[in-house]
């Protein structure tokens, strides 16, 4: 026996009843008459492939809202190290921050060990940058945002390791993806996530745009337009 998953936008278009026992009745005859489409359903390991890209985008969101609270401590403390380093969670800044939060009184020549040779700002730019005000209050809120930010960032590296090796059999599918300027392993990895590697399911490039959830729609109404998100129509 064959189970098939519906569209229900597709169905509620056909006309017909729409209550309980009669629209299942209905659903069966739209059925025997082949008036009824299969969805696509992706592959299995497509499916699990999904999910752990998914869960990778959301870790992701949680890192970046734990280091803007950390920004903003920083910033409470009067330590204006985003001042003087493109990135506080580069080498040099984590070296500085561990400092920070350790409570170490932070000298001109431990400094100077702390800060990659690369780094553009000066020594005396950085000690002036961290010469703030920061309480007990502050490092201990530090802490906290520190060590979420690091769980997460373990849990990242531990879902890219199962991305990795879901995607061993599209190596080449990744590679192609690779070549697009503007997309990288991990926009391909979402890619084949999202749409798989087969576009034959699809009817028309239109469907495969639906399907992503790239279709925008324009409603209009009293001569006003009102932008809606695009919705992410199931097609087959």
């Amino acid at each position: 026996m064959e189970a098939m998953i519906a569209n229900a936008r597709h169905v509620k278009n056909v006309p017909g009843r729409k209550t309980d026992v009669k629209d299942a009745e209905w659903l069966a005859k739209l059925l025997r008459c082949g008036l009824i489409e299969s969805n696509f359903v992706p592959p299995e390991d497509i499916r699990d492939l999904q999910d752990l890209t998914r869960y990778r985008k959301k870790l992701i969101h949680h890192r970046t809202s734990e280091q803007n609270r950390i920004y903003k401590i920083l910033q409470d403390a009067n330590i204006k190290l985003t001042s003087v380093l493109s990135d506080i969670f580069d080498v040099s800044g984590r070296r500085i921050l561990e400092a920070i939060l350790n409570g170490e009184k932070i000298e001109t020549d431990g400094l100077r060990k702390m800060v990659d040779w690369r780094t553009k700002a000066s020594i005396t730019d950085i000690a002036n940058a961290i010469n703030g005000r920061i309480r007990r209050h502050h490092r201990d809120m530090l802490r906290y945002h520190w060590d979420h930010m690091s769980y997460l960032e373990k849990a990242i590296e531990e879902l890219e390791k199962q991305i990795d090796q879901l995607l061993s059999p599209y190596r080449k599918e990744v590679e192609l993806l690779d070549g697009i300027p503007g997309v990288n392993k991990a926009a391909a990895a979402t890619f084949i996530a999202e749409m798989g590697v087969d576009m034959s399911v699809f009817k028309l490039a239109k469907h495969l745009a639906s399907w992503a959830g790239v279709s925008p729609g324009n409603y209009e109404s009293a001569g006003k337009k009102k932008r809606v998100k695009p919705h992410k129509e199931i097609k087959h």
